[in-house]
């Protein structure tokens, strides 16, 4: 099944009930980074921009950090609508760029946290977790190739 089309419009995205439920989990996940002190997902989604520069790296994200929070709160609310729809809905580029940039957040999240930093470390993990980031990772490929 392939959950990306292109239409006249943009592009359909359609997903059975039970991927609907369980993408819609990538957005609680989302909302609860960075609320423990040690969450390494924090630190993967807040990257540093200037690796050899901290003052000028801390001087971006207070300048850019709320701009980048609040694209953020956008693109979830575009993922909120696809995951709700039941027959499915149109997306024009934007939106699905929007969508795609949350699906790899929630993927980069959930990686992060089961100690993924390598190739090797995927293959190390249990197969219902590789299977959960592998998931995410094909739906990421397929709209990937649409877009």
């Amino acid at each position: 099944m392939t959950h990306f089309k292109k239409v006249r419009k943009g592009i359909k995205a359609t997903f059975s009930p039970a991927e609907r439920l369980f993408l819609s989990d990538v957005l609680p996940l989302l909302a609860e980074v960075g609320q423990e002190a040690d969450d390494p997902a924090a630190s993967r989604l807040h990257v540093p921009v200037y690796l050899d520069n901290p003052e000028a790296n801390d001087e971006w994200w207070r300048l850019m950090g709320k701009e980048l929070d609040e694209a953020r709160r956008e693109d979830r609310g575009v993922f909120r609508q696809v995951v709700t729809a039941d027959d499915g809905i149109v997306l024009d580029h934007d939106q699905a760029n929007a969508f795609l940039r949350v699906l790899n957040e929630g993927r980069l999240v959930l990686g992060a946290r089961m100690g993924v930093e390598v190739e090797s470390d995927h293959d190390a993990l249990s197969e219902h977790a590789r299977q959960v980031l592998d998931y995410l990772g094909w739906v990421l490929e397929e709209l990937t190739q649409v877009l």
